[in-house]
C-alpha cells in the first residue's frame, strides 16, 4: 500500500499550473510559447528587437515618457484659451 502523502505529492506535481501550461503549449504550439529567437548574425539586437540606424538613438516606446508631460501641458494651454 502506498503512502497517502506520496499520492498527494504526485497529484500536486501533475496538476500544477506550470505542468498544465507546458502540456498546453506542447499540444497547440502557441505563438508565445518559449521558442528560439532567430536573429541575423550581422545585426545588433536589444532583446529580440533589431536595431536600425534610426532606432539606436530613439525607440518608439520612448515617446510615452514625453507624452506623460506633454499631455497635461497641452490640456492647460488649451483650457486657458477657452472663454469663460
Amino acid at each position: 500500500m502506498e503512502n497517502p502523502s506520496s499520492i498527494v505529492r504526485q497529484y500536486a506535481e501533475t496538476s500544477s499550473v506550470t505542468s498544465l501550461w507546458t502540456r498546453i503549449n506542447a499540444r497547440r504550439g502557441l505563438p508565445f510559447a518559449q521558442q528560439a529567437v532567430h536573429m541575423a548574425k550581422d545585426a545588433d539586437y536589444v532583446g529580440d528587437y533589431k536595431l536600425t540606424i534610426f532606432s539606436t538613438k530613439w525607440l518608439t516606446f520612448d515617446n510615452v515618457f514625453w507624452l506623460s508631460f506633454a499631455t497635461p501641458i497641452a490640456w492647460i494651454l488649451i483650457s486657458k484659451r477657452v472663454p469663460k
